[in-house]
């Protein structure tokens, strides 16, 4: 799971997993004699399966650094906060479409590329504030982020216990051909739900699950910026 993947989320541009489920008691079965694979299977399962709960965390890859914030809904849709080398962006996720919404020193920095030196400001003017919207392809969207081992657990082995925040926990690694190393820790006993996950290798994040206080009910905000809207500020910027 490398930290750029969430700029698939991103386009301009790891896990504690608690309070989704009671805690273990000394009854619940150990997981330490099962299979890596056989766990890592199931832990990415157990997270689909939960309707809603919060992500917590941030990554640095080479060249940007990103903390979030946000909720999650059905293992799709999204909605929070984020900070994106130190720029405030909001954002949303509902079906197919991704809306952010961020202050013109975001948006200048984001499109400094590609749009004519000669219109930037203008353009960058008229997005501040405003949500921008793109589409969500399907190779890009949010529950890929949670596939930590890239769609295969095949090679993922299993470490000792150990205790993360109070909390005994079973580290499940694998390595890419990259040579970055994503673990992925699952709690001890009971259901292997994910307890955090680290990527580390030419980036590094760590993103923290929990329930969250409310109900999490992403929604398409009223007005947003299109890329045909976008065309035409360019245009008549």
């Amino acid at each position: 799971m490398r930290t750029s993947r969430m700029a698939m989320i991103v386009p301009v541009v790891a896990l504690a997993f608690a309070g989704l489920t009671a805690c273990g008691g000394s009854e619940e079965k150990s997981n330490a004699g099962t299979d890596a694979k056989v766990l890592a299977d199931e832990a990415q399962k157990l997270l689909k399966s939960v309707a809603d709960y919060k992500m917590v965390g941030g990554g640095q890859d080479e060249e940007t650094r990103i903390e979030w914030d946000l909720c999650i809904r059905n293992g799709a849709d999204v909605q929070g906060k984020m900070v994106i080398d130190g720029n405030p962006v909001e954002m949303i996720v509902v079906g197919k479409d991704q809306y952010m919404k961020a202050d013109a020193a975001f948006w200048k920095k984001s499109l400094g590329e590609s749009v004519p030196p000669a219109v930037l400001d203008g353009v960058v003017g008229k997005l501040a504030g405003k949500y921008m919207k793109t589409p969500v392809e399907d190779d890009d969207s949010f529950a890929n982020m949670t596939d930590f081992f890239d769609g295969s657990t095949d090679g993922v082995t299993k470490g000792e216990p150990v205790k993360i925040d109070g909390a005994k926990v079973i580290p499940l690694s694998k390595k890419d051909d990259e040579g970055e190393t994503t673990t992925l820790y699952v709690q001890e006993k009971g259901k292997p739900y994910p307890f955090m996950v680290k990527s580390e290798g030419k980036g590094n994040a760590t993103m923290k699950f929990t329930k969250g206080k409310s109900k999490c009910e992403p929604t398409a905000p009223a007005e947003s910026v299109t890329k045909e809207d976008f065309k035409r500020l360019s245009q008549d910027a």
